[in-house]
């Protein structure tokens, strides 16, 4: 068994300010680790794909997280892994959807090929690879909506808040 962590912050740019609003509150970004010392996340901002660490959160000013640590099969980690990697060596292939994040919020499911907004591509992750049974398709996931479906996850491990 291998441990995967989801991460949830909260910035406070323009399009978090947004999606905390329309959200629910509470959080405004969501990054995947597959890290054990979760050192390192996955994630999408306005960039496009990216790699995050705990310490460019800080600088970025985050001061609220919750971190939810998840037991996931080698099989399913080695899945995980290998779709990040795609990703990752396609970085530049890969953008950051604003209009995904509308639709997110107006509960209509829309796919753009190739373009993902943070907690879409956290979503798809944890559902292509089989880590989490998610209730709704991953275009229809902002930070907030994880928390439920992961706190009564029977992969969840362990929640630890404010890690960052």
């Amino acid at each position: 068994m291998r441990t995967i962590t989801v991460l949830l912050t909260k910035y406070s740019d323009w399009i978090s300010t947004l999606v905390y609003h329309i959200g629910g509150h509470g959080y405004t970004h969501a990054s995947l680790s597959l890290d054990e010392y979760e050192n390192t996340y996955y994630s999408f901002n306005y960039r496009g794909f990216c790699v995050e660490t705990l310490e460019k959160h800080r600088h970025r000013g985050v001061k609220k997280s919750l971190s939810y640590q998840l037991s996931v099969s080698d099989e399913t980690y080695e899945e995980m892994k290998k779709n990040i990697e795609q990703f990752k060596s396609h970085r530049t292939e890969y953008q950051y959807t604003r209009i995904g994040v509308a639709f997110c919020a107006l509960r209509i499911p829309f796919k753009w090929k190739k373009h993902y907004f943070c907690s879409q591509f956290v979503a798809e992750m944890l559902a292509v690879s089989g880590a989490v049974k998610l209730k709704n398709k991953p275009q229809l996931y902002l930070p907030n909506h994880f928390t439920r479906e992961l706190r009564e996850s029977s992969q969840l491990l362990s929640t630890h808040y404010n890690l960052v």
